[in-house]
């Protein structure tokens, strides 16, 4: 008894001891002299504002970076508008209609349309589509309780429609409609340019192109489970390697951590918002025994302010003793690969303990849940920080406070060669030397940056073509010293 009572009073010292370290992280500009080396290894596809004479570089520079800047934060508002079409598409929570099914997309694909039959499936599509509409609009209006519903009926009114007005419904089915249009245009681009990528003999050059298809794509913020157990591929293999040593990763982050809001290939919303992966990587730590024995801070970097407002109520709830919750679906009808089948049935217990899953809707019978209430420490060590990690860094002494690891799963595919390498070049400054870069795509290494690729593992999550990860290691240059 007396050990119990020592363990509750550990527990909630340590959280009160987080609860009282206020967010220690500055954000700056990554500088011209910082960004130099990228500059002139790509100085024949540089922008026009950065070709300017020497003397005036340090301005056009500083211009350049903070308009750049506000443009990729402008893309996160293309992204939420995906996952806004994915939850009308597929949703369960606010209506009792099917779930759109990849036979019903291709029907509503007017190029389909060839014969009577297919014109007949086309307008059943608009039908369902129509009717999921309608309900998705009646839901809006009273969004209680729902929280997607309130990021969507937010996003809609910063569009300047007023939900609560069934004259402005019209519109708003039009708005959604030219969304969805968008989208499978895109989609449509993306298998263009994929068939494209796989026609290359090199396959080291397939994954280079592979590594940048989302370039001109809207900033999605959504995410799922499967990059984890990739994740935790890698760093068994890197302790195994000798590459991590056993209890030395104390210091963590994870770009773009995301939210579980409705992913194209799940959509799932009948449980609540989450993040994934800044738990994900301290449970494979601790499994793995590379967790340090003081435990690990997690710092997350995101643009989107859904992510950063929902990692920091997380955090603050953790701070008065309450527990996270993470829900973890699994679609039996997929064949997965039997090792991440062991991967979801364990996850979470080194940061916590089952719960009571979501109940799973008619709609969706069949669904395998389970769900894990993480421990309170865990989430109190998450710090999320707003940072657009190709033109800012965090400002720390790489020596003294550089990270161990950075974790960037389905982030730097949204940046093109040259943004990766000033991606590349923050990100190795905030990396303590001889920290890893754990990345499902290909970047570009700079000479003199400091960094370099010291191997990969190929992980596969089910027999679906193209369900796997490639997960690239680099590992900053432990002689390079720089603040």
């Amino acid at each position: 008894m007396r050990a119990r009572t020592l363990r509750v009073f550990c527990t909630t010292l340590c959280v009160l001891l987080v609860a009282a370290t206020p967010g220690r992280w500055s954000v700056v500009y990554l500088s011209w002299e910082e960004a130099r080396s990228v500059l002139e290894h790509f100085r024949e596809q540089l922008p026009a504002e950065l070709r300017s004479s020497e003397p005036d570089a340090t301005s056009a520079w500083d211009a350049w970076v903070r308009a750049r800047d506000a443009e990729i934060r402008a893309r996160v508002t293309a992204g939420e508008e995906e996952s806004l079409v994915n939850l009308v598409l597929f949703g369960t929570s606010f209506t009792n209609q099917r779930r759109v099914t990849p036979a019903d997309l291709l029907a509503g694909n007017p190029a389909g349309a060839t014969d009577e039959a297919a014109r007949e499936a086309g307008r059943q599509f608009g039908l369902l589509l129509r009717a999921r509409m309608d309900d998705f609009l009646r839901a809006l209006a009273q969004p209680e309780g729902n929280e997607r519903l309130a990021i969507a009926r937010r996003l809609l009114q910063a569009k300047g429609f007023d939900v609560t007005v069934p004259e402005t419904h019209d519109a708003i089915r039009r708005y959604l409609l030219a969304v969805f249009v968008r989208i499978s245009q895109q989609q449509a681009h993306y298998a263009e340019l994929l068939a494209t990528a796989r026609a290359l003999e090199e396959p080291t050059q397939q994954f280079i192109e592979r590594s940048q298809l989302f370039r001109d794509r809207g900033l999605s913020v959504d995410t799922s489970l499967v990059p984890n157990f990739a994740v935790q591929e890698s760093l068994a293999e890197l302790r195994d390697r000798g590459l991590l040593a056993p209890h030395s990763v104390q210091r963590v982050t994870v770009l773009g951590p995301g939210l579980d809001f409705a992913d194209k290939q799940t959509a799932y919303d009948f449980y609540p918002l989450q993040s994934l992966q800044p738990v994900a990587v301290v449970d494979s730590l601790r499994r793995l025994g590379l967790a340090a024995a003081g435990g690990v801070d997690v710092v997350t970097l995101d643009i989107n302010p859904q992510v950063n407002a929902h990692l920091t109520q997380a955090k603050q709830a953790a701070r008065r003793g309450r527990p996270y919750t993470i829900q973890l679906p699994r679609d039996p009808q997929v064949r997965w690969n039997p090792d991440f089948i062991a991967y979801w049935r364990s996850f979470g217990d080194q940061v916590g303990v089952p719960a009571t899953p979501a109940r799973v809707p008619p709609a969706l019978a069949g669904l395998q849940i389970r769900a894990v209430r993480v421990q309170p420490e865990v989430v109190a060590r998450i710090e999320p920080v707003d940072l657009n990690i190709v033109v800012q860094r965090l400002a720390l002494d790489a020596n003294r406070e550089g990270f161990d690891l950075i974790v960037a799963t389905n982030i730097l595919v949204y940046y093109d060669a040259f943004e990766q390498g000033l991606a590349l070049a923050n990100l190795t400054r905030m990396l303590r030397p001889g920290g890893l870069l754990l990345s499902n795509n290909a970047v570009p290494e700079v000479p003199g940056m400091g960094i370099r690729s010291v191997g990969y593992r190929t992980t596969v999550y089910s027999d679906r073509p193209d369900d796997g990860d490639h997960i690239v290691w680099y590992q900053k240059i432990a002689s390079r010293n720089e603040r």
